[in-house]
């Protein structure tokens, strides 16, 4: 099905964040890496603007990485 859509079956590297503080509505969302080659084609669409951020490798290590974002939560 895939190849009759000429689509693919591959996500963008993204983080998963579940976000919940007392008193505010908890927020469930991910964030991609900036220059990921599958962020025009995500195969679940769920790539948007707001969402892509710069990854950089984090001082001290080949593995770790790290990225700034804001999450802002509504009050309940």
């Amino acid at each position: 099905m895939l190849e009759r859509v000429e689509r693919h079956p591959w996500r963008p590297a993204h983080m998963h964040f579940l976000v919940h503080a007392p008193g505010h509505e908890t927020v469930t969302t991910h964030t991609f890496v900036s220059g990921d080659p599958y962020l025009e084609s995500d195969a679940v669409f769920g790539v948007k603007d707001s969402l892509i951020v710069p990854f950089t490798r984090a001082e001290g290590g080949d593995t770790i990485w790290r990225s700034e974002f804001d999450f802002v939560l509504s009050r309940t």
